[in-house]
């Protein structure tokens, strides 16, 4: 039986004060700049009331990669809004997630080629920004998807997108936190899966994870292994080796924990060693039911794509301001 625990946006913002998860304070500037105005919480149902469109307005999604089957679903969708509003949309991603100077490329190519707006899952948060910077400047809308392009790279180079909708992934990590707390009764070690460092999602999450089993339990080794699962299958074995009474890991996205997984079998701790995920792709499913994944965080990459399209053509249109946001549901499924 699978059991979801939903936490939306607002929960999570309470979730994260009440715990004292306040933002790192900040260096002093000698001219501080002004705080962005916080973005417009826009509901399912505001992006669902976006019509077809009255013009056929050219849509590019740039995904990180088709590699990880996270991304289908979101593809999927997207086509299909795009097919219900009448837009064209081109789908590119590059092989791997660490290709961003692919990514960065595509971004210039669907920008030569003549689109209305690009969606945007950034391979690279702060790398990114100049591409679409230049895409901006040519009356390019931008709307961000899944991975937050980072803000301050952002207000540096004087970039404004049209808006976000995807996950809030620090209150992913927490979510994977306070669930790793409950399996191992609130002590013990635990180690940490990251994905690529300096991308907003895997910060997050890593972030929100130490914050959901702070005072609990102790974090004994952290390490990047890029969203890979073979580069997650070489450290875990190594970071079993250093510390063998890690009872418990925390895998940054699914493909690592399936990378983690076969690392513990092979060291003969299988059942020994619980392991959470996140993405809730289908190559973890029989993992989830046989116990050897004891959970994994949902964050509907399928609605990330359509209301992605649907704020994309609500705002071409006049029908929606820029600036919105929109958060979608997090769960955490286990079996």
């Amino acid at each position: 039986m699978t059991y979801r625990y939903v936490l939306s946006g607002l929960a999570a913002v309470t979730l994260l004060a009440a715990i004292g998860c306040a933002p790192a304070e900040e260096k002093k500037l000698a001219e501080p700049a002004r705080p962005a105005p916080p973005a417009a919480a826009l509901t399912g149902a505001d992006l669902d009331g976006v019509a077809k469109a009255e013009k056929p307005f050219k849509l590019a999604l740039i995904v990180k990669t088709r590699n990880n089957p996270f991304f289908d679903p979101m593809i999927k969708a997207a086509e299909q809004a795009a097919k219900e509003l009448g837009v064209e949309l081109e789908v590119q991603a590059p092989p791997q997630e660490g290709d961003k100077e692919i990514q960065f490329s595509m971004v210039q190519n669907v920008v030569a080629k003549g689109v209305d707006a690009i969606l945007i899952a950034p391979a690279d948060s702060k790398g990114i920004v100049p591409a679409l910077k230049q895409a901006a400047d040519k009356g390019v809308l931008v709307i961000n998807i899944d991975n937050r392009i980072d803000a301050a790279s952002a207000t540096a180079a004087g970039l404004t997108t049209g808006g976000y909708v995807g996950a809030d992934n620090e209150a992913g990590g927490i979510l994977a936190g306070q669930a790793m707390a409950g399996l191992l009764g609130g002590k013990g070690e635990v180690a940490i899966l990251e994905g690529i460092r300096g991308a907003d999602n895997a910060e997050a999450r890593k972030r929100g994870f130490e914050a959901g089993v702070k005072d609990k339990l102790t974090v004994a080794s952290r390490e990047s292994a890029e969203w890979d699962t073979q580069k997650a299958y070489a450290k875990f074995q190594s970071m079993l080796a250093a510390k063998p009474s890690i009872a418990g890991v925390f895998c940054a996205n699914d493909k690592m924990a399936i990378g983690a997984m076969k690392a513990i079998q092979e060291a003969g701790k299988q059942g020994k060693i619980a392991v959470i995920g996140y993405d809730n792709i289908p190559d973890v499913k029989a993992a989830l039911a046989a116990g050897d994944l004891k959970a994994t965080i949902e964050q509907h990459p399928d609605l990330m794509g359509r209301y992605g399209v649907k704020m994309a053509v609500g705002m071409l249109s006049g029908r929606l301001a820029k600036g919105g946001e929109f958060l979608v549901p997090l769960e955490v499924i286990t079996k």
